[in-house]
Parts: structure tokens; sequence; C-alpha cells
């Protein structure tokens, strides 16, 4: 999207899912028509807000109906004209949690098709889109509900939930994710998660994954939907693929890959001819430590080895991705109590998340810059910001102007050079504070 397209994040919000959209939806799902605060439109994007909100409360949503903003999503209701809406949380609350799931997973669906149409080629003359799979875990709050739906480690207190996310390589845009439990009777595996997202990937995508994903069961589930796959595998299972041949650096031979004896069993329901023809391609490749490391890939494109080792290069993006998503947008504990809530948080979560990048690539288009060497968290402050002072733009001209500066600060948001590796290594995400074990005093021992 370039800048001349551009509207503020409000304004594409309200692009992508107009007020005719909404109105279908109320149809289609049989939802009350009569005239409220909290109508769909602006619960959403209410709902939205909160992620974008660093401090993200039920108050902070609620405050800006009462200062009446933002106007062009507030309905005629009696007391939004007469500035009687009352500033406590309840009625917004309820309003949350009557909203339908399919509303939310409407929007993220629209919100991502309207914002796909200006994604970048991901190889010059090569318009096909790369998606990067990899997935994270979340926590959430001790509750029966949760702890029922996504049972926490043995030796934890927080339900867990596994989340599998797919980025589009250029610009850094998610699909609305999968989730299921970590733990328990019926934990879900990364690989499993990917045949559930499948389905929503534009036609004749290509999904690109690490060692997690270089198993058969995700590579048939992918091409037998029409996509390819640039997958990374272990040394023995491409010693499999292989049948026994020799692995040098600078392999790359036509196979055929067939399910094992423990893949069958692991998934009863492969066909009886189940296999995937490809390329095995192996290849030496200096790691960002300065070591060689051989790469073992599989994939189904008929790209050259520089071009698929340009694209598995960047594979990488997909942990910073991830981290603005848990880190940048505080989905790291999830604060709602009940399943359909940690769904409905999840799921706009990742719209809120697609609104901000749409503006960061609008930004790098217009100044030359590749949107990867833009902060996601500078980037998000400078959004924050600037909202109040576009929803109050008087006029058109006012607007734009202001419109243009949050781009221009925007663009300013670059992350630092570095034209040689780190001093310190990377730090490790840790789990935040955990409390101390509890000790007891030898006096109270029996």
């Amino acid at each position: 999207m370039s800048i001349a397209e551009l509207s503020g994040v409000l304004e594409l919000y309200a692009e992508a899912v107009p007020q005719a959209r909404f109105q279908q939806l109320e149809s289609e799902l049989s939802l009350s028509a009569r005239q409220r605060v909290f109508t769909l439109p602006l619960l959403v994007w209410l709902m939205i807000s909160q992620r974008l909100d660093p401090k993200a409360t039920l108050s902070t949503a609620v405050q800006q109906v009462v200062q009446q903003q933002p106007q062009i999503l507030l309905s005629r209701h009696k007391r939004i004209v007469e500035g009687t809406v009352s500033c406590h949380t309840g009625a917004y609350s309820d309003a949350r949690q009557a909203m339908p799931l399919a509303v939310a997973e409407t929007v993220a669906d629209r919100v991502l098709d309207h914002l796909m149409q200006g994604a970048r080629e991901a190889l010059p003359g090569w318009n096909r889109r790369v998606f990067i799979l990899d997935g994270t875990s979340l926590e959430m709050p001790h509750t029966p509900e949760l702890v029922e739906a996504y049972p926490p480690h043995p030796k934890s207190h927080w339900p867990v939930l596994l989340m599998l996310a797919a980025q589009e390589l250029t610009t850094g845009l998610a699909e609305r994710p999968c989730w299921g439990p970590l733990y328990g009777a019926q934990a879900v595996s990364e690989q499993a998660l990917t045949e559930q997202l499948l389905d929503r990937l534009p036609a004749q995508s290509v999904l690109m994954g690490d060692i997690n994903f270089g198993v058969f069961s995700v590579a048939f589930a992918a091409t037998r939907r029409g996509h390819d796959v640039l997958l990374r595998l272990q040394p023995s299972r491409a010693g499999v693929i292989s049948r026994g041949g020799k692995l040098q650096p600078g392999l790359d031979h036509q196979v055929v890959w067939r399910p094992s004896a423990y893949e069958r069993k692991r998934h009863p329901h492969l066909p009886a001819h189940a296999c995937v023809r490809g390329r095995l391609i192996v290849r030496k490749v200096i790691a960002s430590d300065g070591s060689l490391v051989t790469l073992y890939l599989f994939t189904t494109l008929q790209l050259s080895v520089e071009q698929l080792l340009h694209l598995y290069g960047q594979r990488w993006e997909v942990e910073t991705d991830l981290r603005s998503l848990k880190r940048t947008l505080n989905l790291q504990m999830l604060r709602c109590k009940s399943k359909d809530m940690i769904a409905k948080e999840l799921v706009l979560s990742i719209v809120g998340y697609n609104l901000v990048r749409a503006v960061m690539n609008a930004a790098a288009e217009e100044y030359g810059l590749d949107p990867r060497r833009l902060s996601f968290s500078r980037s998000q402050d400078v959004v924050n910001a600037a909202l109040p002072g576009l929803a109050a733009a008087a006029t058109p001209s006012t607007y734009q102007e202001k419109l243009r500066r949050m781009v221009r600060i925007l663009a300013s948001c670059k992350l630092p050079d570095r034209s040689k590796r780190r001093s310190a290594p990377r730090e490790v995400w840790g789990h935040g504070c955990k409390f101390a074990r509890r000790r007891i005093p030898r006096s109270h021992q029996a």
C-alpha cells in the first residue's frame, strides 16, 4: 500500500470492514439490530485498540467513547448524542462477551485481504506469496475453564496454549492463527496446527519452515492443497528421503518422499499411495556467528539453489515478528478468563498487529526503506501518539498533513546498523518473574 492509498490505522480498519459488512454479519448471525452504544464496528475497534495500548484495560477503551471518540464509528445512540455515556466498564465487558467469535474471525480475514494487496515480490520477477511458519506458547490466568481447556505443565500453575502463526515474508502481515493445548491428553503439535491453517492461505502459496515443520505430514498436506514448500530437514530424515544416498554438500537431487511406518502410525488417514515429489538440497552456509552450518532442505519449488537459500535465509524474520506479538502487544500472558474470550483476544490482536504493519510498509515504500529495518515497538508508539490528532483533524487537508507527519516520523524508527556481530550475545527470552520456592522452617517440620 503506497502513501497515496494510505489512511490512518482507524480508517484502514473502516475501509477493510465497512458498515455494510457488519450489518450483513448481524443478519447472518441473527444478532439483535437494536441501537446500542457499543455497536459491532465500535466494539471490535475498541478491542483492537486495547492491544495497541500498552495499558490495555477495559477502562482505557471505554474512556474513548466517553470522550466521544472515534467519531467515525459512533452511533446516534441517545447517550452518545447527549454525552452521558457511563465511564463504568460493565456494558463494554458484557458486549465483548456477547460478540460471537465469528465476527472477530471475519474482521481478521477482511483486514488481511485488504492489506495484502500491497505485498511486494519475494524475489525479482517472482510474485508468489511466501508464508513463514512458527509456533509459540502463551500463558493464561488460572481459572477452572482455562485449566480444563489448556492444562498447565505438571510442574506449573498457569494454563498454556500453543499458537501457530503464518506471516507473509515481505510485509510481515500475519494470517489468523491456530492454537490448541500444549499439554494434557488433547495436546496438539505445530504440525497438526499447520494442517488447520493451510486452508486459510491464498491459493498457490509457499510454506517455509524450520526443522519442526520438516516432516512428511506437513509437506503432503501443503502440496495436496496446491501449495509449495521449502522445509529444513533433520540430517537423519534427509538420509531416509535420499534412500541411503550420500548427503554431500552440493547435492541437488529429485526425490520422492514417502511416509515412514512411524508416520503412517501417527497419521492413519494417509492414503496408501501418499508421496511428495520434490528436490533434496544439501548446502554449507555461514551462520551468524561465522561458523559453517550444513542445511538439508526439501522443496517442491523449481527455483535455483541460490534463490532458495536467499528465501530460507529470511526465515529468521518470523522470530522477531513473534517477539513483537508476544512482548509489544502483551500476548505472553493473556488476561481473559474464559476460552471464548481468549479466542477473540488472539484473533483481534493479530488485526491490530497487521494494521501497524501496514503503516510501516507504507512508510518504508515512501522513503525507500526495507520494512524489516523499522522497529515495530517504536512504530506502534508513533501510531498510538498520532491517533488522537488524526481523529481531531477538522479538514481533509489537515488530516493529510498529520498523516504525512506520522509516516515521516515512523520512517525514522530504523533499527541500528550493525556491521559486525554483537559484542554481547543476544538475550534469551525468559518466562518473566517466578515466585521463589516456598521453604518451611525446620522448627515447623514434624
